[in-house]
């Protein structure tokens, strides 16, 4: 039997994944002695992702681009590490053509003031905002694991004490959000983590 990483449950050896939480689960096959290796978010590659910037692109000369992480109504989002400070990031970009629009920008600006006064363990971190080729980007924590939206598609519906344990920890990010006066308009299960 193995031990899952997340909730200390129980997986037989023959089992990959959880069935308490849908974590995956390095078996007794798979598994190192000492140190099994991180998972690896996806990040999309090749002529299909039709990325803005291609992975080793510097970028305001401190994020390396390591590849595409999604794509939106919102923008783009890459997965990249940040150089001086030597972490891994998301930097998430407008829409092409919406730096042009000052209202859109506005926004945008805005979006990243209001993030940076949210500081609570169930929110991604906003750092900062930048520009490079008349194109805004802001960075923000980068957060390794699988979405809920694929979560779902794998094991189906979540255990009862997990679905309550998620909705939770989501109902207080949103309440740090209100504390601060922020409404959240925006939570689609392929972005919740």
């Amino acid at each position: 039997m193995a031990r899952c990483p997340q909730c200390d449950g129980e997986v037989p050896d023959d089992k990959p994944y959880c069935s308490d939480c849908g974590s995956a689960v390095a078996t007794a096959t798979s598994m190192n002695t000492e140190t099994s290796a991180p998972r690896r978010a996806r990040v999309s590659s090749g002529p299909a992702a039709m990325a803005r910037f291609l992975p080793g692109s510097m970028l305001a000369g401190r994020y390396r681009i390591v590849g595409l992480l999604g794509r939106g109504g919102m923008g783009e989002v890459y997965r990249a590490d940040d150089l001086k400070l030597n972490h891994p990031v998301a930097v998430k970009f407008l829409p092409k053509g919406l730096d042009d629009d000052p209202d859109r920008l506005e926004r945008f600006l805005t979006e990243v003031r209001l993030s940076r006064q949210v500081s609570h363990p169930n929110v991604c971190r906003v750092h900062d905002v930048g520009e490079v080729d008349h194109q805004h980007f802001l960075t923000m924590e980068y957060v390794d694991g699988e979405d809920l939206a694929s979560l779902l598609r794998r094991i189906g519906r979540l255990p009862g004490d997990k679905a309550v344990q998620l909705a939770r920890q989501i109902c207080a990010g949103l309440a740090a959000a209100h504390e601060q006066g922020i409404l959240h308009r925006d939570l689609p299960p392929g972005r919740s983590r």
